[in-house]
């Protein structure tokens, strides 16, 4: 079986769009505060077209590089934050922001060297930490990338997400206390928070805390319920508990959940390898292999898969592994 933790990439923006002056703002600046990403890109885009005269327009190739970021416009973001450099070299913002784009399209290096200039530029960026770290834990640069996500806490100590991130670190190398304290802390600044509460229940499956784990899965799935891997991470200990149809029905609910997930597919496999159902672990291997899953060393050693390993289907599946 293989637990969940949630580490996918989160970037902070610079800019909360609720978070600006509106002492005699513009159009595109006002739009921007009330996080209207058409009218952000609408207003921003007859300023920089002359059509409206703007104070600053490098903060408009800013505003509207949000929006086409939040938008998943991506091209279009790195185009606007580099144009927003050019006009203001000096702004530590738009390095952050075009590194935060260039992190979300997977092109690390160019986005810790964002966040390396935005540093440069202001040392007391907190999200330029933060995501400076997040590109780190990526590379599995680990110690590097806690002490990212420290900074970035001493800078804002009200900052749930660097505590989760940090907890992630902590619990991939083996501090599980560490990474226990600081998803709490992480609740505690966000109750609703479902992935704090979804990773702590990993760090307690770590610990053979069952029990606690499973009500730290069940608190994240009330809080969002289509939360598949928290559905994905209870089934794991309803397995290592014995508890066999639980298992089986909150691993049904993740792939239902969210279908192009491996580890979902695998996790079913392991399920019906321990129920000792050969034929049905492999088709489920084999959904797994079709969704992309290729940990062949993980599979050949998984106590999980130890009833089906002899099994002709799982033999073929596994020729010129």
């Amino acid at each position: 079986m293989k637990l969940r933790l949630i580490a996918s990439i989160t970037v902070i923006l610079f800019f909360s769009m609720t978070s600006l002056c509106l002492a005699d703002v513009d159009l595109c600046s006002q739009s921007a505060e009330l996080g209207r990403t058409d009218d952000i890109i609408k207003e921003c885009t007859r300023q920089i077209n002359g059509k409206v005269k703007a104070k600053n327009l490098a903060r408009s190739y800013l505003f509207r590089g949000l929006a086409y970021q939040i938008t998943g416009r991506l091209d279009e973001a790195l185009s606007d934050f580099t144009k927003a450099i050019k006009l203001d070299p000096k702004d530590d913002k738009a390095y952050n922001d075009r590194g935060s784009t260039y992190l979300i399209k997977g092109r690390l290096d160019q986005a810790i060297a964002d966040f390396n200039e935005a540093l440069r530029l202001n040392p007391k960026n907190a999200h330029a930490y933060f995501n400076r770290g997040t590109v780190r834990q990526a590379l599995g640069r680990t110690d590097q990338a806690a002490g990212d996500f420290t900074t970035a806490i001493e800078l804002d100590p009200a900052n749930a997400r660097a505590y989760l991130s940090r907890g992630n670190t902590y619990l991939s190398n083996g501090r599980t206390e560490e990474a226990i304290a600081d998803f709490s802390k992480a609740v505690e600044l966000n109750p609703n928070y479902g992935e704090a509460y979804s990773n702590r229940g990993a760090a307690y499956m770590t610990k053979g805390q069952f029990d606690r784990a499973i009500a730290e899965f069940s608190k994240a799935i009330e809080i969002n319920p289509k939360y598949d891997e928290a559905y994905s991470n209870r089934g794991a200990a309803y397995m290592a508990k014995g508890q066999l149809d639980r298992a089986a029905a909150d691993y049904s609910k993740a792939v239902e959940l969210n279908p192009k997930d491996a580890s979902a597919y695998y996790n079913m496999a392991c399920l019906y390898s321990v129920r000792k159902n050969a034929q049905e672990s492999c088709a489920w291997l084999q959904k797994a292999v079709d969704k992309g899953y290729n940990k062949w060393e993980h599979l050949k050693k998984d106590p999980d898969l130890e009833n089906v390993r002899e099994a002709a289907c799982f033999k073929k599946l596994m020729e010129g592994k």
